[in-house]
């Protein structure tokens, strides 16, 4: 009787000591104009758990679980490029894995890098849909979010081709 007490006593301990609390703290800023974002959408993917940045941009997002785990975290914004991004955590050590995607993009024109060089033109590039910057400072992170604008995208590129070319 006394071993089965003891039995059901440390099974009883374990559960209960392997509550875990996971919890994503930071700010969300715009990189074109270095403000804070209102209103962002910030979710645990695959946890059913969302939240809103205030009017200073800053979030936070966390439940108590049984487990720990390495939350993955998904940022979205009107007009704005998304951000998701894993974040591990093991002795100290630091690792997060950004979800990074690129898209095809077709111009609707040759362009020639080189008004010069007409044997040398560029038809289509690639284009991230993920915005990709972010620090971390006093264990919060901070996201900068790029506009989802894909003329402004484009221009800027052929900008620096031409720069490139022309020094």
């Amino acid at each position: 009787m006394k071993i089965k007490f003891l039995i059901l006593s440390g099974i009883s301990l374990l559960l209960c000591s392997c509550d875990c609390w996971i919890q994503v703290n930071g700010q969300i800023i715009s990189s074109e104009i270095g403000k804070p974002i209102s209103g962002a959408k910030i979710e645990m993917v695959n946890k059913n758990l969302t939240s809103t940045s205030d009017k200073n941009g800053n979030f936070t997002i966390g439940e108590m679980t049984g487990f720990c785990y390495s939350p993955q975290v998904r940022i979205t914004f009107d007009n704005h490029k998304p951000f998701e991004i894993e974040l591990e955590s093991d002795s100290g050590f630091q690792h997060n894995k950004l979800k990074k995607e690129s898209e095809s993009i077709d111009f609707d024109e040759p362009f020639y890098p080189d008004p010069d060089n007409l044997n040398s033109y560029i038809s289509s590039t690639w284009i991230e849909k993920y915005s990709r910057n972010f620090e971390i400072k006093s264990d919060s992170l901070i996201i900068y979010m790029d506009e989802k604008n894909l003329t402004k995208e484009i221009e800027l590129l052929k900008q620096k081709l031409k720069n490139k070319n022309s020094g």
